[in-house]
C-alpha cells in the first residue's frame, strides 16, 4: 500500500513524486513511456528558474538565451534583448533527471501503463499491465489528454484545446523566434537546444483542413530560413490544454483523495503558451497539501497563487492575437525601450496579466514620445489605423468581466 500513486512521470509527476519521497511520503509513479522527447520547445522562464532551484541544480545540458527575434503577420521583424534569459532544456534530459531524482530520494518508478483504476472504499486499486497496485491517493500527471481526468472528470472537446506541430532540425542559432500571421490565433516557433533548433507551430480550434495549412506554413518558414533542412525533418503532433474561464470557475481538480496537477489540470499559459512553470508549481502545492493530510485545499491555493493570472490570460487571448494589435506591438518595438521591456517580460515569463496593462499605461507618456520622436510619418499612419480598428471594436462585442 503506497500513500500516492502518481500517474505519468513528466516534469509535473517526477517533481511532485521527488517532494514527498524527500519527506518520506511513500509514493509510487507509473509511466509506461519515460523517460520520451515530448513536443515542447523546452523553455523555461526565468521566474521558474528563480522559484524552483532545483532546476538549477539538475545535472543535463541545457541553452541559456538572451536575445529574441519576433516576426509580425506583415513580416516585419524586430530583434531585441531579453531582459532576463531563457533557459531551454531537452524535454527528454528534463524529465529523465527530475525522475532519476525522486528515485534517489526514494521514489518507487515502474514503468507500465495503468489500465485502469478504482475506487473501493476509501482505498484506490490501480490496474497495470504488470500487476495490481493499491494507494490513499491517486494523481493525475498523465498531460492534455490525460486518461485519469477522462475517467475522474467529464471529457473535453476537441475546441477546448490548442494544436501543435513540432519538428527538429540540425542547425545552430542563439536566440528564439515567434512569427505570427494574419489568419491564425497562434504563432510559429524556433527555440535553440543544446544539439538542435526546435521548430514549430500552433494555434486554437484546428479541423482537418487547419493541419494541412498549418503544416504547409511551417514547411514555408523552414525553408525560408533554414533552406535545405525540410528532406529531413519528422514532424510530430499533439494537443495542448486551453485555459479558459470556464476552467477557473467549474472545473473540479481535486477531492479528499485525488488529485490533477500540469497539463492534466489544464493549467498552461493560453497566451505564451508555458506549462512547465505550471506544472511544478502545482506539484509543489499539492505535495505541501498532501503532507498535512488536506488535499481538498489544493484547488483553492492554486487559484490564489496562479489561477487568476491564466484566468486573465485567457480572457485577453482574442484582443492579444489580434493582426493589428500584434502589429502594433511590433512598430512600437523598434522605437521604444519600455514596448521592448513589456515583450521581453511577455517571452521569458515574467509577465504579470493582472497588472500589464497598468503597468503600460503608466508608461505610456514615454512610450508615446519615444514614437512620435523616433518614427516616420508612414508608421505614424499605420500605428494610428491599428489603434481605431482596435479599440471600437473592443467597446463592443469583446468587453468583458473584469477581475480586480
Amino acid at each position: 500500500m503506497y500513500k500516492v500513486a502518481i500517474v505519468g512521470a513528466g516534469v509535473g509527476g517526477s517533481y511532485l513524486s521527488y517532494l514527498l519521497a524527500r519527506n518520506g511520503v511513500d509514493t509510487v509513479v507509473f509511466d509506461f513511456r519515460a523517460p520520451h522527447d515530448k513536443l515542447c520547445a523546452g523553455g523555461i522562464s526565468y521566474k521558474a528558474m528563480a522559484k524552483f532551484p532545483v532546476l538549477e541544480e539538475l545535472p543535463c545540458p541545457r541553452k541559456v538565451v538572451w536575445k529574441s527575434a519576433i516576426i509580425s503577420p506583415n513580416d516585419r521583424m524586430t530583434v531585441m534583448d531579453l531582459e532576463k534569459p531563457l533557459t531551454i532544456f531537452k524535454r527528454r534530459d528534463l524529465d529523465s533527471a527530475l525522475l532519476r531524482k525522486a528515485q534517489e530520494s526514494g521514489a518507487h518508478f515502474r514503468k507500465e501503463r495503468v489500465r485502469s483504476f478504482a475506487l473501493e472504499g476509501d482505498r484506490w486499486r490501480i490496474f497495470t499491465e504488470a500487476g495490481e497496485y493499491r494507494a490513499e491517493n491517486l494523481v493525475g500527471a498523465d498531460g492534455a489528454l490525460s486518461r485519469t481526468r477522462k475517467k475522474l472528470q467529464s471529457p473535453l472537446d476537441k475546441g477546448e484545446y490548442f494544436f501543435a506541430f513540432q519538428c527538429f532540425l540540425g542547425v545552430q542559432r542563439d536566440f528564439v523566434a515567434f512569427k505570427f500571421f494574419p489568419d491564425l490565433e497562434g504563432y510559429l516557433w524556433a527555440f535553440p537546444r543544446v544539439d538542435s533548433l526546435a521548430v514549430g507551430i500552433v494555434a486554437k480550434e484546428c479541423t482537418r483542413e487547419k493541419y494541412s495549412d498549418m503544416k504547409e506554413r511551417l514547411f514555408c518558414f523552414i525553408e525560408t530560413h533554414y533552406p535545405g533542412q525540410t528532406k529531413r525533418i519528422c514532424i510530430r503532433g499533439a494537443y495542448i490544454p486551453f485555459f479558459s474561464p470556464k476552467d477557473f470557475y467549474e472545473q473540479s481538480i481535486c477531492s479528499k483523495n485525488w488529485a490533477l496537477i500540469g497539463d492534466a489540470a489544464r493549467f498552461v499559459d493560453p497566451i505564451g503558451g508555458e506549462g512547465i512553470y505550471y506544472a511544478i508549481y502545482s506539484a509543489e502545492i499539492l505535495a505541501a497539501c498532501i503532507q498535512e493530510n488536506n488535499l481538498p485545499l489544493y484547488q483553492r491555493l492554486c487559484r490564489k497563487h496562479f489561477g487568476r493570472n491564466l484566468l486573465k490570460a485567457s480572457q485577453g487571448f482574442d484582443y492579444i492575437h489580434k493582426t493589428g494589435f500584434i502589429e502594433t506591438m511590433a512598430i512600437l518595438a523598434e522605437n521604444s525601450t519600455a514596448i521592448r521591456q513589456i515583450i521581453s517580460e511577455m517571452i521569458v515569463g515574467n509577465i504579470d496579466y493582472l497588472t500589464w496593462k497598468r503597468r503600460l499605461r503608466k508608461k505610456l507618456v514615454r512610450i508615446v514620445a519615444d514614437f512620435m520622436f523616433n518614427a516616420d510619418f508612414a508608421t505614424k499612419k499605420e500605428v494610428m489605423t491599428n489603434f481605431v480598428s482596435l479599440w471600437y471594436p473592443r467597446l463592443g462585442p469583446y468587453s468583458k468581466p473584469k477581475i480586480s
